[in-house]
């Protein structure tokens, strides 16, 4: 085993930015956990599929994509949206 030794200002810089990449790391994990959480429409919908509408319709006639109905609207959660596109992959 190596025996590293660093002046005090390199191990503080060190230090910083580690403490720095946690904080962004933090940030990015919440904007995911709220992005997850979002609903878009369907047009929205279609263009993260790359399909049209006609055929999302299909999808979820075929139980392969979940929607929620609001205001006669179909509305996609897009955590249900990168599911989907998890289990296509497959």
């Amino acid at each position: 085993m190596e025996l590293i030794t660093m002046d005090s200002k390199v191990l503080e810089t060190i230090i910083h930015k580690l403490n720095s990449l946690e904080n962004n790391f933090a940030i990015a994990i919440n904007e995911k956990a709220q992005l997850e959480n979002k609903y878009v429409n369907m047009d929205e919908a279609s263009h993260m599929l790359h399909l049209s509408p006609r055929t999302i319709y299909k999808i979820i006639k075929k139980g392969d994509l979940i929607c929620t109905k609001y205001n006669r609207k179909l509305r996609f959660k897009v955590s249900e949206i990168e599911r989907f596109l998890e289990n296509c992959n497959k």
